[in-house]
């Protein structure tokens, strides 16, 4: 039955386009056309009734939840300002790459609730009446004007954590970010007041005084880069360079002596030599290098009974030393101190029966230390010349670095190869001013 009913539709189709006629077939709420003649088309052409209901249900929905948004903004009006949560404590000494941030913005999102929300359903809900209807601006106009309102009452809190938590070193990564994100955001929604920046500055270089003192009294190593960064924050808030008192203050602390201890010995005769020194270490103007010249000294040289008796004149033997520190990175616990020489460029030698005194280096003779040096601490050796040696560094202690760089080989003398040792011994010592 159901396929002699098709056919005859079929038939009836034919028939219209065979006559030239063109019909309309109405079926619910849309509008069937066939085209006349050849070409047989079907077209849905949607009726303005139709059109107008689904304009009316969209209005309708965008209004519903306007009214549900402003209705929820003017509850919340009514209610006290919520006291925002404790912040995190953050500690600035070595802080791990964007921590400051991440944890910054979670206790932001913490802070302005229960706002946010509710300003954010405002601020959807002006946006989609302006997309649906140039009439309903002044609506979207009011969603945004109490959505600014709404937001504002963040500032209150930002008042509170600033009384409650002032100077705390700890809590003012957290509070700050808050802080400062809260007035942003409310000025991208129109409401224009100026932030506390120099409340913020003025703690932040308080708590940089604090980690200052760490590091001159505790031996803290790592408060030294959270000193540098509060100074910086403190001067992009607005507190000038001269009440810091940046440079100085960190050029005090950034004091040190280098104590060395050398020892090297060659077989060919069984000789010894021993040196020490002492280098003082202060940073410059720029606090960008640490550097210091003092001075070395020959203590001894001992050798196997022999003949000739030639020994080292330590009464001439002093010479300089310049060092600098390369590297320092408390917060991966390592220093690199750079070492222009270990020994004198020039060697007195004398033999106390013969008179006979002589220089190194000569034709005939090399620098001790140096043909030692030169050989066994190979892997030491700075670009350019001199020496690198890192170090561990030891926090919290007065005494930063205390190591030993041991070296045992052959080096090559006139009478053949020999085996030869040396032991130099490095202490770094804290001493702020």
């Amino acid at each position: 039955m159901k396929k002699y009913v098709f056919l005859i539709l079929i038939l009836c189709l034919v028939l219209m386009i065979l006559t030239g006629n063109s019909n309309q077939i109405k079926k619910g709420g849309a509008r069937f056309s066939v085209n006349e003649r050849s070409t047989a088309t079907v077209k849905f052409i949607p009726l303005k009734k139709d059109a107008d209901i689904i304009l009316s249900v969209q209005q309708n929905s965008l209004d519903k939840e306007y009214t549900e948004a402003m209705n929820a903004a003017r509850k919340l009006f009514k209610e006290p300002i919520a006291t925002p949560p404790s912040p995190p404590d953050i500690n600035l000494k070595c802080p791990e790459g964007g921590a400051m941030e991440k944890l910054g913005g979670i206790y932001y999102k913490s802070v302005v609730q229960p706002e946010e929300p509710v300003c954010e359903r405002l601020l959807s809900a002006a946006k989609q009446l302006r997309l649906a209807s140039e009439a309903a601006e002044e609506k979207a106009k009011d969603a945004i004007d109490i959505a600014g309102l709404l937001f504002k009452r963040n500032f209150k809190k930002v008042d509170t954590l600033i009384r409650a938590y002032k100077p705390a070193p700890e809590k003012l990564a957290a509070v700050g970010y808050a802080s400062l994100r809260i007035y942003k955001e409310a000025a991208l929604l129109g409401v224009q007041e100026t932030p506390p920046l120099d409340v913020l500055g003025d703690w932040a270089a308080k708590a940089a005084d604090q980690y200052l003192r760490e590091l001159r009294t505790n031996h803290d190593y790592k408060a030294i880069s959270a000193f540098i960064e509060l100074t910086k924050q403190a001067q992009m808030l607005g507190i000038s360079e001269s009440s810091l008192d940046f440079f100085e203050k960190m050029r005090g602390a950034l004091a040190f002596k280098v104590d060395f201890d050398v020892s090297c010995y060659v077989g060919a005769g069984g000789q010894r030599m021993t040196l020490k020194g002492s280098v003082k270490l202060t940073a410059d103007s720029t606090l960008l290098a640490i550097t210091g010249e003092g001075s070395g000294e020959y203590v001894s040289y001992t050798h196997a009974p022999t003949k000739a008796k030639t020994t080292l004149d330590l009464a001439n033997s002093r010479y300089s030393v310049w060092m600098r520190l390369l590297e320092l990175k408390p917060c991966e616990g390592s220093v690199k101190l750079f070492v222009d020489k270990i020994g004198s460029d020039t060697e007195k030698w004398y033999n106390p029966v013969s008179g006979k005194r002589f220089t190194a280096p000569s034709e005939d003779v090399d620098l001790f230390v140096k043909m030692v040096t030169d050989k066994l601490f190979q892997e030491y050796s700075a670009e350019g010349g001199g020496f690198n040696f890192t170090m561990p560094i030891q926090n919290l202690q007065v005494q930063m670095c205390n190591s030993n760089f041991v070296q045992t080989g052959t080096i090559d003398t006139p009478d053949g190869s020999v085996t030869a040792s040396i032991t130099y011994n490095i202490t770094i010592t804290h001493t702020p001013n």
